[in-house]
This record gives C-alpha cells, structure tokens and sequence, in this order.
C-alpha cells in the first residue's frame, strides 16, 4: 500500500472506526463500504472477492497515500476525513480536488494498470479502505453489480471533470465562483442555511484556476449585486436563481478570466 510520512504525523485523536472485538479486516471493509450510497444494496456475497486482501486504514492529517508516478496498486474508498488530489510539487502544486465521504481514489489508473497520475495526500483525519489492484479485477469479471456500480462512479467523476475543464476555458471567473457556491448549496445537509470554506482560499482559487486576489473579487462582486451574503468564509446564498444564472455566464473573449 502507497502510504508515505514525509515528517512525524500526530496521532488521530480519536479513532474513527476502532472495529469491532476480534473483528477480521475484510468483514470490518465490508462493513465499512456498505454504509455507502455506492454500494447500498450491494449482497454480502458481492463483496467476498474484492475483499480479499482488504485494509482499512487509519490516516492522520499529512499522510501521503501516494504520489504521482507511482504504480497504481491499491483502489482507496473514503470513508470518513478528506483527501486532497493534487498535480505537481509544493509549493506549486496545483489542486485537483478534495474527496470525502463515499468517493473512490485510483480506480482509472488501476483498471489500466498504469501509475497514479497525481499525488493523494491526507487533509483530514481519514479513514480509508484500500482494495488491492488484483482483486478489484477479479471481482469485476465476477460480479457484475460490483462492476457496475464502480463504472458508474468512474462515469460521474469523468463528467465532472470534463464539466471544470470546461469551466475553465468557457466561463468567466465570476461564473466559475458561482458555480462553486451553487454546488456547495446544493450539497448542504437540508436547513443548513450557511456555505462553509473549510480549505483556504489560496487552495479553492487554485482549484478554480485563478489567483485568490481573483477569488475575493469576484466574491464581494456576487455580495454587492445582493446574490449572497459574505462574511469571511461564510456565505449565505440570498437568491439561488440568480446565482444560478450567473454560474452560466460564459466568456465573450479569449482569456478573459
């Protein structure tokens, strides 16, 4: 398993899945996994093959799973904590993505037996599954359900991406921030009535492809014409149709944002 420390790492405070009393590691995967809208429903017998070998890990802030290069081994299932995907080296890394609760991290590269093609780094005490490469493969020309639920987890996040990409290259800077805030809204747990950056603003403006200065902008622009309410990295969204329309602005000249 890719699991790297490039400097002592504190101790997870507390545990967040200790398991269970003589509980053997695939039964504590299989549990783990089943409490995941991608595997609802999934029969225990589905899940015999693919956890065979199965670790469930316990990943304090700053642990690198892997880093871009590497072959890829393992498919890691989040369950708890976040992972941040990013491209490059600090200090110029640029971010890719933060992964959380239910999202899988590998799969693409270890269907092709290929490398990783970016570094997974741990940004939030994290508790993990790791599927070995040889298993996953098993059991997808085995069980179909498996498979498919897989595929259409790879299928999502490849319409995400080719949505930001062309976000990128289509949209301005002020419709990419409103687009963020539309999706986090949309994202918030029902009554929660506030949207919360809980990375700073230097890593959102990077995953946005523009500078932070950029960032504050465009967010006191979309407060000033009445769309949200800005306190800091606290926002409250105060017309969800208009800010939903402005996510959709694209841009009229090359290279404007």
């Amino acid at each position: 398993m890719h699991v790297h420390q490039d400097r002592p790492l504190p101790a997870v405070a507390e545990p967040l899945d200790a398991g269970l009393p003589g509980e053997p590691p695939a039964q504590r995967a299989a549990r783990l996994l089943r409490g995941l809208p991608l595997f609802d429903g999934v029969p225990e017998a589905t899940f015999q093959a693919p956890l065979a070998g199965a670790d469930v890990l316990s990943a304090p802030v700053g642990t690198v799973l892997f880093r871009a290069g590497e072959p890829a081994e393992v498919l890691y299932v989040v369950i708890d904590g976040r992972v941040r995907l990013t491209l490059g080296r600090p200090p110029t890394a640029r971010v890719l993505a933060t992964l959380g609760r239910g999202d899988t991290i590998g799969l693409a590269a270890l269907l092709r037996s290929d490398v990783y093609p970016v570094n997974a780094g741990v940004v939030e005490a994290a508790l993990l599954v790791g599927l070995p490469a040889r298993t996953i493969r098993q059991a997808i020309d085995a069980q179909p359900l498996f498979a498919a639920r897989l595929i259409g987890d790879m299928g999502a996040k490849l319409a995400r991406f080719v949505r930001d990409i062309g976000g990128f290259t289509q949209r301005t800077a002020r419709s990419r921030v409103a687009r963020l805030l539309v999706d986090l809204h949309r994202e918030a747990p029902k009554g929660c009535t506030e949207i919360v950056f809980d990375e700073p603003k230097r890593l959102i403006a990077s995953r946005l492809a523009m500078t932070p200065e950029t960032l504050s902008r465009e967010l006191h622009t979309l407060a000033a014409q009445g769309l949200i309410d800005s306190r800091r990295t606290r926002f409250k969204v105060l017309d969800a149709a208009a800010l939903a329309e402005a996510a959709e602005d694209a841009v009229s000249v090359a290279g404007t944002a």
